[in-house]
């Protein structure tokens, strides 16, 4: 729901533009908008709150707690959010972002267009892709959809299996246990070898025991219950021809198969990267988390000026740490815009860089704990689903190969994989490991998918209906010191460098 749109009297521009309404992205405009800046937040949900607080202030559920005190927190962020005087435009799609501080999204039907000074791509992350054989079928979700159901309509699937690896899997599972909903089984594919080869990082680990302490919570949760537990496996496989009939996996060379018709994958989470590379930013590939990342500093700042990266979309790095980097991009775009010192600056967001880094330590023994099996990322089956969208199998992707697809580009003119509505999110990942093990080279040199705007599909009727949204009002900056005739030579600055 949009606010009603006057014709402000300063100029016609945001501040700040914020897409994502997730911790980091209700931080960065709570932080903002405290300093006067005037601020935008677009979000393709109805509700903020992101993924990890999905309708925390309006739960489907009778007894929301069920879903743990974490999720509660929520509504304390999205209570500041709300208090806070950024414009929220909820349920549209983002479609384009230009460095030059353009945004086009879908509204209703229509094309609205605004301009920022400055953008801050919140848009957290996305379930890494398991690409199994029969993982394509109905009946075959990821446990994250698993988890949107139950916060969304409070709908759950008796029965269930649950497989992967990393700890949302181990809450999801626990939360339906709580809920009483019967669940078949847990397959956890954790390595046995990762155990040892985490301790190596438990110094990291002891640095935030609270953390520790809900994990292991957790396990012990799932062990109380009557849930079958597998642990170590591998090899996993969806069985059936139209439908999901059972899940097969083997364990120290013993085969496993549990009927069911409902199985639920997850190992892990990745940056959700269609915005960040279709604005053209630098990326790296980050061997720790196995998934590409774009580059930025500490404060946030991306490869080009008035963009930063917070949350989950740099990297990932959990709830909490997604509120911090929030705030600490704000503080510095405020810096950028003129309405805060360097000094300033640097003394509000100093609790935030340290607990940050106090939070990377952990970081590294979860990335070691839980690194997913080489097999579950990179398919060898030939007839193993890798493009969703487009139905390209990995013997499709060696025949790309082949005829001369050595980069993710090339391949996706060989075989459209990556060419579907969901351009590549959920095939970019294993393109470019299955291309970096073909060529016997590093994934870094592989590359990910060239993206260009639009990044969601746009009707030609939407476009005839085109609208330019300007800030509701002026805001008050007696308070930060800066009066709106600083602010436009600060522009003007800017546009001349």
């Amino acid at each position: 729901m949009i606010n009603n749109i006057a014709t402000p009297s300063f100029n016609n521009s945001y501040d700040i533009a914020i897409i994502g309404a997730g911790p980091a992205g209700m931080s960065a405009a709570i932080t903002a908008t405290k300093a006067g800046a005037r601020v935008v937040v677009l979000d393709d949900k109805p509700r903020s709150g992101g993924q990890i607080y999905r309708n925390v202030d309006a739960s489907p559920l009778a007894k929301p707690a069920v879903l743990g005190a974490d999720y509660l927190k929520g509504s304390e962020i999205t209570a500041a959010f709300k208090r806070c005087s950024a414009e929220h435009i909820s349920s549209v799609n983002v479609w384009h972002a230009g460095d030059n501080g353009e945004l086009l999204f879908s509204l209703e039907g229509e094309t609205q267009r605004l301009t920022a000074r400055q953008i801050i791509v919140a848009t957290g992350a996305m379930e890494r892709p398991f690409p199994i054989p029969g993982w394509h079928l109905p009946g075959v979700m990821s446990a994250g959809s698993a988890q949107v159901m139950l916060k969304s309509d409070g709908l759950v699937r008796d029965g269930a299996v649950f497989a992967g690896t990393g700890p949302l899997l181990y809450l999801i599972v626990a939360q339906y246990l709580r809920l009483g909903v019967k669940v078949k089984a847990l397959v956890d594919t954790t390595p046995k070898q990762n155990y040892l080869s985490s301790m190596s990082e438990i110094t990291g680990a002891m640095s935030a025991p609270g953390m520790l302490i809900k994990g292991l919570g957790l396990m012990n949760e799932i062990r109380k219950s009557d849930t079958k537990v597998y642990r170590f496996a591998e090899g996993l496989e969806v069985q059936g021809e139209d439908a999901c009939k059972s899940l097969s996996f083997s364990i120290s060379g013993s085969k496993h198969e549990i009927v069911t018709e409902h199985v639920f994958l997850h190992q892990g989470v990745i940056p959700n990267l269609n915005m960040t590379q279709a604005l053209g930013l630098k990326h790296t590939w980050c061997e720790q988390q196995l998934c590409w990342t774009p580059e930025t500093d500490n404060w946030g700042q991306s490869s080009q000026g008035v963009i930063a990266v917070a949350g989950d979309s740099s990297g990932i790095v959990g709830a909490e740490s997604a509120a911090a980097m929030g705030r600490i991009c704000a503080l510095r775009q405020l810096v950028n815009i003129g309405l805060i010192t360097e000094q300033q600056a640097d003394h509000e967001a100093a609790a935030d860089l340290r607990f940050m880094r106090k939070q990377q330590h952990f970081r590294r023994f979860i990335d070691r704990l839980y690194r997913p099996l080489d097999q579950h990322r990179k398919p060898t089956n030939d007839q193993t689903v890798v493009c969703r969208c487009e139905e390209r199998t990995v013997k499709d992707l060696k025949q790309g190969f082949a005829l001369g697809g050595r980069e993710p580009n090339q391949l996706k003119s060989q075989t459209r994989c990556g060419m579907g509505p969901c351009q590549g999110r959920m095939c970019g990942h294993t393109v470019s490991e299955l291309l970096a093990e073909w060529r016997n080279e590093p994934v870094a040199d592989v590359g990910y998918y060239r993206l260009r705007s639009p990044m969601r599909l746009v009707t030609l009727q939407e476009l005839s209906r085109f609208t330019n949204l300007t800030p509701v009002s002026t805001v008050d900056r007696a308070s930060s010191g800066t009066s709106d005739s600083d602010v436009e030579a600060n522009k003007e600055q800017e546009l001349a460098q």
